[in-house]
């Protein structure tokens, strides 16, 4: 123990250039960390779309604790849009408005993983 103190007061400033190295090591995993998060999320929410989309079309019964579930939560990662179309098909309507929705959560979750990646050092 004695050695790797007197060995750190030796090489002083080679350390502080590995504490250096590690914190940038470090920044990057966690942006990278933060990139997969994040679009992980947006494809989890896109998935919950997609799945309100099938049930919807496939006629679930929309009493069903399993269909409203997805109906709750797809209605509340709608980003606003919907109720952009509203065709005359109750179905259509999903499918242009939840999908629409689905794909813009991916192309979000694509786009911030990007940013963060690229922003990573």
């Amino acid at each position: 123990m004695i050695y790797a103190m007197s060995q750190d007061a030796e090489t002083g400033t080679q350390r502080k250039a590995n504490t250096s190295q590690d914190l940038r090591a470090l920044a990057s995993k966690s942006m990278s960390l933060a990139a997969s998060v994040i679009k992980i999320l947006c494809t989890i929410f896109a998935a919950i779309l997609v799945i309100h989309i099938v049930l919807t079309v496939a006629g679930a019964n929309p009493q069903n604790g399993i269909t409203t579930f997805f109906a709750n939560a797809a209605d509340s990662l709608t980003l606003g849009i919907g109720d952009l179309f509203l065709p005359s098909s109750e179905s259509l309507k999903v499918i242009l408005n939840y999908g629409l929705a689905a794909v813009v959560w991916l192309v979000i979750g694509a786009v911030v993983a990007r940013i963060l990646n690229a922003l990573a050092p």
